[in-house]
Order: C-alpha cells, then sequence, then structure tokens
C-alpha cells in the first residue's frame, strides 16, 4: 500500500506539470546518424539520402519509401526534466510498417528499453540531469517535431566525444529488417557501432541492388571505416542470376567508393548465410547458386587488394552466420543480428 500510495503520489505531481515545449532545432540537441537536416515550421525532416540520388541513373532498385526511414540515426538531449515527451510525426511518402514504430531508449549511456510510438514517455528515475538517447524505428519513417519538458526544466548541453566514422552500405540485411519490437538498435550496424565505439551512419535500404550513385553519397564525408554487404537482391531477381552483370556493378560500386573515399577501411562483406542458396525456387529465380556471387564479388576485390589498395578488406558473411541466425530465408532475426554485428566487430578495427 505503501508503495501504491508513493506512485500514486509521482503520478499525480506529473499529471499536474505544465509543459514547454522545445524545438527540434534546438542547439542543445544533437541528431547522429543523418547526412541531410531541414527545418520548416517547427519540424524536423531527417534523411539519410540527398534529393540528387534520385536523379542519378545508376540506381538500382531503390526504395523511395525505404529510404526515407531513418535506421540508425539517434536523437541526444540532456534535461532536468522529470518527465520528457518526444514528439515526432508520420513522415510523408516513407514507410510506415506497423508494428515497425519502436524507439530504443537510452539513458546515461545504458540500455533502457524499446518502446512503440505511441508509449514514448521518458522519466527520469530520480533528481539532476539525466542525458537520453532516442534510436529512430527501422522500417517507420517519421520526422522530429520537438521535446515536451516540464515547467522550468532545463536542457542542458550535450557534449559527446569525436568517433571514427562508420558507414555502412547494404540492402534490407543492413537496413534492418527481421528485427522486430525494436529501434534500429537491433540492427547489426549499430551493434557493431555500439561495440566498437563509431559514429553510425546507415545507409542501407530494404529491396536495393549494387548501386555506384550510393557511393557519390559519401563526397565530402570523411568515414573511416565502410561496410559494404550487397549482391543478395541483384543474384535473387534483380539481373535473373547474370553474375556478369553483378560483378560489373560491384566492381563500378567500388571503383567509385574508392575515389570519393581514398582513405577510409572499406571491408567488403560477402553475401551472408540464406536458408536457400540453390537458386532454383520460385518465380523469379535466378538459377545459379548464391555462392556464385560470393566468387564473383570476391574476385574483384582480390584483384583490388593485389593491385596494391591497402586499405580494402574481404569478409566472408557466410562464415560469420548461420541458417539458426534467420528470420525467414535470409534476414537476420534479433539474436542473429547481435550475433553478426558482435563477430564483425572482432574484424572491423
Amino acid at each position: 500500500m505503501k508503495y501504491l500510495l508513493s506512485f500514486l503520489l509521482l503520478l499525480g505531481s506529473l499529471i499536474a506539470r505544465g509543459e514547454t515545449k522545445i524545438a527540434p532545432d534546438d542547439k542543445r540537441i544533437v541528431v547522429e546518424g543523418a547526412m541531410h537536416l531541414t527545418c520548416t515550421d517547427g519540424r524536423m525532416t531527417i534523411d539519410r539520402f540527398s534529393d540528387e540520388l534520385w536523379e542519378r541513373p545508376d540506381l538500382n532498385n531503390f526504395s523511395r519509401s525505404k529510404a526515407l526511414t531513418q535506421s540508425g540515426v539517434r536523437i541526444c538531449f540532456k534535461t532536468d526534466s522529470r518527465t520528457v515527451k518526444p514528439l515526432f510525426s508520420d513522415r510523408e511518402g516513407a514507410d510506415l510498417r506497423k508494428p515497425s514504430d519502436f524507439y530504443g531508449v537510452y539513458r546515461d549511456g545504458e540500455f533502457v528499453g524499446a518502446v512503440p510510438g505511441d508509449q514514448l514517455v521518458l522519466v527520469s528515475p530520480g533528481e539532476g540531469a539525466v542525458e537520453w538517447e532516442i534510436v529512430l524505428p527501422i522500417y517507420y519513417g517519421v520526422n522530429f517535431d520537438g521535446l515536451l519538458l516540464d515547467d522550468g526544466a532545463k536542457l542542458l548541453d550535450v557534449k559527446r566525444k569525436k568517433r571514427p566514422v562508420y558507414v555502412a552500405i547494404g540492402d534490407s540485411i543492413t537496413h534492418g529488417a527481421g528485427q522486430s519490437q525494436c529501434g534500429s538498435e537491433g540492427s547489426y550496424p549499430f551493434v557493431l557501432a555500439s561495440i566498437n565505439g563509431y559514429y553510425l551512419y546507415n545507409l542501407g535500404v530494404g529491396g536495393s541492388q549494387i548501386s555506384p550513385a550510393v557511393a557519390r553519397e559519401l563526397t565530402g564525408v570523411k568515414a573511416d571505416i565502410i561496410t559494404v554487404l550487397w549482391g543478395f537482391n541483384d543474384w535473387n531477381g534483380g539481373t535473373r542470376g547474370d553474375i556478369a552483370e553483378i560483378a560489373r556493378r560491384y566492381e563500378r560500386f567500388l571503383t567509385e567508393l574508392r575515389r570519393v573515399q581514398p582513405d577510409a577501411r572499406i571491408y567488403c562483406i560477402l553475401p551472408t548465410t540464406a536458408a536457400d542458396e540453390t537458386g532454383t525456387r520460385g518465380k523469379r529465380a535466378p538459377g545459379k547458386p548464391l555462392s556464385e556471387v560470393r566468387t564473383a564479388e570476391r574476385r574483384i576485390v582480390e584483384q583490388a587488394i593485389a593491385q596494391g589498395d591497402r586499405k580494402l578488406f574481404l569478409i566472408e558473411g557466410n562464415k560469420l552466420s548461420a541458417v539458426e541466425d534467420l528470420k525467414g530465408n535470409v534476414h537476420f532475426d534479433n539474436k542473429g543480428a547481435k550475433r553478426f554485428g558482435e563477430a564483425l566487430a572482432k574484424l572491423v578495427k
């Protein structure tokens, strides 16, 4: 009874408090993992890609609605407010999959849990300032509309450490498909970045195929580490098993990526394990095994290394994954993504 009374008193005091609106572009709020931020009329648009991307001819099977989601993006702020209501609204034109609108919540660097959007209210466990991080959903695109704080509460400066910049490029496996009831903190790039202390840009887009156009998105970005995990969609329906075309795309992409990122350490991850790698099932079956894609990509990477690229590395993705890690044919489940991210973190330095 005593604990129930204490809870009711606390709840009553929280309800009785007024609220103060903080604009999304307040300088004390830090948004990480977005390439482009635009704020208009109290609403922030968060983009992983530029508008110019859609005008480039060498963009293969890129879904705009999936690209408008914000996998890997986090919003960081520090406040002494006992309650915080982060404000988000649906992004027009973006993928809005239910029930994918989960947000990962960190309090003072510790993971608290994943919360559905309609329940996203942050409550401080005590007095004093708390540093919060909100990790945005995987397949649910949003706008950031600011914060509601208790009247009289302070929003304080957030001091973020300078970290090596990590860019993850790929398809739905990199985007985070298969991970459920979590924000994009459940994706393997986020796991890797968290373990190794990297600043993450996740440029994975579900359904995408190898696209040199994406490499040019990194013009002007000082990336330290880049991982590339592409090829499954090119094989499974994209080129209908045209291994020579997949190889041409992959070589053009790596050439362009090295041009715009001459100093980055680039880790090429060969396609991870799939439940069916025969390529003989379904109407769009490529008719050739996935191993042929791995062979083609391996040859291109090894040739570039032999020609003197000492910052290019090869990772056998299928040796770091297993059928037991999957949800469906190719996507990792939550545990599988965590295991894969942890395994990569040991190799990507």
